[in-house]
């Protein structure tokens, strides 16, 4: 086996109020040192490096999605509820929170399933997201659109979901991760 790249500098590039962005110098004795690995990480973190978390939420056996705009790519993509895990939240409280921020949807506790903690992007992001399903779901108040970029939600049956992905609709891997886990798709 290979050994561990050391990290041997660290150079605070930029922040926001929920990032900081790094540039790395990591050296090792099998690879080509390198001087500026971009890392980005959240300001909060859980011990598991959780800093998020994605709901796939249920309404009468319709997957509910957002139509969100994403800047960084410049363009309208359909994708599940997320957000951060606020410090000292349990993840699971954190899901059912942004379920109901994000949809105006919520579940009983006992309906809220986890599907697992991943990595979405673990060559930049140092971080985590657990996902979850939330069976079951029920409107306790309306749509409101009130965060950057969501413009719209909607229930959409499971051959939706896929002509969605088709269209170029959903590109989002935490989306279709979730969606595959809950449909059977990644199991035997």
């Amino acid at each position: 086996m290979a050994s561990r790249p050391v990290l041997t500098k660290r150079r605070l590039a930029c922040e926001n109020s929920r990032f900081s962005v790094f540039l790395d110098e990591i050296t090792c004795q099998v690879w080509p040192s390198i001087l500026d690995y971009l890392v980005v990480a959240p300001k909060q973190l859980a011990d598991n490096l959780v800093a998020g978390v994605a709901v796939l939420p249920i309404v009468d056996d319709k997957i509910g999605l957002l139509r969100i705009y994403r800047h960084a790519i410049q363009c309208y993509l359909w994708e599940i509820p997320r957000g951060f895990v606020e410090p000292g939240e349990p993840d699971r409280s954190a899901a059912l929170r942004e379920l109901e921020e994000e949809t105006g949807l919520a579940c009983a506790d006992i309906d809220l399933e986890s599907l697992g903690i991943v990595a979405p992007e673990p060559g930049i992001l140092a971080a985590r997201a657990h996902l979850f399903v939330a069976r079951r779901c029920r409107m306790v108040r309306p749509f409101s659109g009130d965060e950057f970029g969501h413009i719209e939600f909607r229930l959409f049956d499971p051959a939706q979901v896929l002509a969605l992905h088709d269209a170029g609709e959903i590109q989002d891997s935490t989306t279709l991760l979730a969606y595959c886990l809950h449909s059977g798709r990644l199991t035997g």
